[in-house]
């Protein structure tokens, strides 16, 4: 529990939903993926060649972000462990859960660029802190890798019958039902109230705060009540 709160089941798979929110969500709204960098520059050569230079400015800003954000997370994830500071990720949740609420203001809604840098910008942090679920990698912001994961350990577990590949097959595909089932959900609710569906998705980064900090705190006070 002291290193890997961040590796609990319920923590990935409900980032990965968020995941599949913020992507949809930045995309229907802002013509612009949160963490898709692939599609954000196939996109903005297709839009280059059209002379839609507005939109090819946000999404490589939005890629140069997102290259940032990733920088970022390396560094601190050496920083926090040098300093033995294990639990330095919950802060990353609540700040996550601040920039979704910021999103929500209308002075920001004028200016999408600068939306789609801080969704990118903070969507890397969080791809790189959180990256395991019960020591095995999963991507809690795109589904292809997840997607390959399910394919070869599925075929894996039908040819040699082994246990790892098809504990690895579950884990995989309940990370894509979740991204998947996220993304629904965000055009769901984008069809329904339209903006404010990043409020859902800070709220959801709240709870997931609150609820980890929770755990956190009473597993502290337990190890000091036995010590």
């Amino acid at each position: 529990m002291e290193n890997s709160f961040h590796e609990n089941r319920s923590v990935g798979l409900l980032l990965t939903f968020i995941g599949g929110m913020m992507d949809s969500y930045t995309y229907i709204r802002y013509e612009a993926f949160a963490s898709a960098q692939t599609g954000n520059i196939v996109l903005a050569i297709i839009q280059a060649y059209e002379h839609q230079w507005n939109m090819v400015g946000k999404k490589l800003l939005s890629t140069l972000f997102f290259f940032i954000g990733i920088l970022l997370a390396k560094f601190m994830i050496d920083y926090f462990k040098k300093k033995q500071l294990h639990f330095w990720r919950l802060f990353l949740l609540y700040f996550e859960a601040l920039v979704f609420f910021l999103i929500s203001l209308h002075f920001l809604q004028p200016h999408p660029a600068i939306i789609t840098i801080m969704i990118a910008f903070t969507a890397a942090i969080q791809w790189v802190a959180f990256d395991k679920i019960n020591g095995l990698a999963y991507t809690n912001l795109f589904t292809t890798g997840n997607l390959k994961g399910v394919a070869t350990n599925l075929y894996d577990y039908l040819a040699t019958k082994d246990a790892g590949a098809k504990t690895r097959f579950f884990h995989f595909l309940f990370v894509v039902v979740a991204f998947i089932s996220g993304v629904i959900v965000s055009v769901f609710f984008y069809r329904w109230i339209g903006a404010k569906t990043v409020l859902l998705i800070a709220g959801l980064f709240l709870y997931l705060a609150l609820s980890e900090t929770f755990f956190v705190w009473r597993f502290q006070r337990e190890v000091h009540l036995f010590r």
